[in-house]
């Protein structure tokens, strides 16, 4: 008898693996005709990521100078086709069929819940035209004042430092970045720069734990997940981001409701009472009939509050090393804030279009040091890809890192030159070239904030001390895939009072 259940078993196994595959055998003809690496049974090539987070980093880099774009690879039953060619990016970022987010944004979606980052097509072509009026110029240009008030604040915390050899500037940044977007998100004050706050050392620990565990996460149902003692710790911490800002949500919410029922616009008694991020969200989830979720709201301000605060900060600190790095176009960041803002005045919305040079210096920063390694989106259709089919069923991952380091688009890569992004030397690049902010539809919806924001931050922080880094040059910069693209060894940077005697 249990050896017919061991022959029932093996047969019933056997059918399903045949009929698995051939149902997959389009997907197989089209992936075997991409160049990629020699693949294993069962493994494929995963044994090219099983490495620490710098040496992940560098096999890709070295996958995208093996091989032209596309490049297939195998990791398991699944085929994730590598992208970095501008023209071939253009056809992924507009195509309808490849617009969705792939089962590989699961840990997003733990970290994050379900923002514009993660969400399904259908749902986020809703929620991105609801929320893209919260973005435009005049509410913009109302946050201006926090950037300033926030990196005069850093000004003042870096004297800590000033004069006492090298240090991480990202953890101060960080700080800097947190206190920013709670305030211009939540319409909240946490003073994460000043206090020993408790929402900054669960967001900080969480990034610290998150590229050790989150890569485990398949999906709620995943019971192994969370038996490990990291996942465990993180998950307690998401819950206590989560619980603040669910707090905050009814909060205003309560608020809001408040003023409508006194037949009053949101602060219309207070018109100059600059409106949250989440304010903005409220007002128009009502006005619109979108009628938002408090979960739904939580997810979009959480999803700007970890996602754009990690990223921003991460930037502006690779633009201090840069800076470091390189003393002559400092001094000329340097003299054209000076030239524009004078010694003393705080940045104003009107200041930020004069910071020609800075923004070439931003622009950069970003392509030598993108803080995102790709994007991945799903192919639900096969799409054509010029001489190949990217079929139905794969992963397209968009290589940001090897785009911008692509010699062939960029002569002497590593050198550090921000004329590159002068409006002759630009217009001669494929617009898809330099894809920080990603592009297409589904591009970061924040950029505009982000670019601002960093202007101000950097203006305001250059104008009072000068910066030197043990860093020689580019190249001694190693790099790691963590949530973000960092430096092995941090953020390395000495700062002195310009006016020290």
């Amino acid at each position: 008898m249990f050896n017919i259940l061991v022959i029932a078993a093996i047969v019933t196994f056997l059918i399903w693996y045949i009929q698995y595959h051939w149902k997959r055998r389009k997907l197989y003809a089209m992936a075997s005709k991409m160049n990629g690496p020699l693949t294993l049974p069962f493994i494929g090539n995963a044994l090219y990521f099983v490495k620490s987070n710098a040496g992940i980093l560098q096999s890709i880099t070295q996958l995208c100078s093996d091989y032209k774009s596309p490049v297939r690879v195998w990791i398991g039953s699944k085929v994730y086709v590598g992208i970095w060619k501008p023209s071939q990016l253009e056809v992924i970022l507009n195509n309808p069929h490849t617009l969705g987010k792939p089962d590989t944004y699961e840990p997003a979606k733990l970290l994050l819940g379900n923002g514009l980052l993660t969400l399904d097509v259908p749902i986020w072509k809703l929620r991105r035209k609801t929320i893209m009026p919260t973005f435009n110029q005049n509410i913009l240009n109302d946050y201006v004042k926090v950037f300033a008030e926030k990196a005069e604040i850093l000004v003042d915390q870096l004297k800590k430092v000033a004069g006492k050899g090298e240090f991480n500037i990202y953890d101060y940044i960080n700080r800097c970045t947190l206190d920013t977007f709670c305030e211009t998100s939540m319409g909240v004050t946490i003073n994460a720069q000043t206090t020993d706050c408790e929402y900054m050392k669960w967001i900080g620990r969480i990034l610290k734990i998150a590229p050790n565990v989150l890569w485990l996460y398949i999906g709620p149902e995943n019971f192994i997940f969370h038996w490990i003692p990291d996942a465990i710790e993180a998950t307690k911490l998401l819950k206590k981001v989560h619980d603040f800002t669910d707090s905050v949500v009814k909060e205003k919410r309560l608020e809001y409701q408040r003023k409508l029922e006194e037949k009053q616009s949101l602060y219309q008694e207070d018109s100059t009472k600059r409106k949250s991020f989440l304010e903005h969200l409220i007002e128009l989830s009502e006005t619109t009939g979108e009628n938002f979720t408090d979960e739904e709201l939580r997810a979009e301000v959480d999803t700007f509050m970890v996602a754009g605060s990690d990223t921003t900060a991460s930037t502006d600190s690779y633009a201090f090393v840069a800076l470091a790095l390189f003393p002559e176009v400092q001094n000329k960041v340097y003299k054209e804030v000076l030239d524009i803002l004078g010694p003393d005045k705080p940045v104003e919305y009107k200041d930020l279009g004069k910071f020609v040079y800075l923004e070439r210096v931003l622009k950069e920063t970003m392509r030598i040091f993108p803080v995102a390694a790709g994007v991945a989106r799903s192919v639900t259709k096969d799409v054509k890809l010029e001489n190949y089919i990217l079929p139905s069923g794969s992963t397209a991952v968009l290589l940001l890192f090897p785009l911008h380091r692509d010699p062939e688009i960029w002569p002497d890569p590593l050198r550090f030159d921000p004329d590159r992004f002068l409006p002759d030397e630009s217009i001669k690049r494929h617009p898809y070239s330099w894809l920080p902010f990603s592009a297409g539809p589904r591009n970061c919806i924040g950029f505009k904030y982000g670019m601002m924001s960093m202007k101000a931050l950097i203006a305001t922080v250059i104008r009072k001390y000068e910066f030197s880094t043990t860093y020689k040059n580019v190249e001694d910069v190693e790099l790691q895939f963590d949530v973000m693209v960092k430096p092995v060894h941090g953020f390395k940077v000495s700062v002195k009072l310009r006016n020290a005697k």
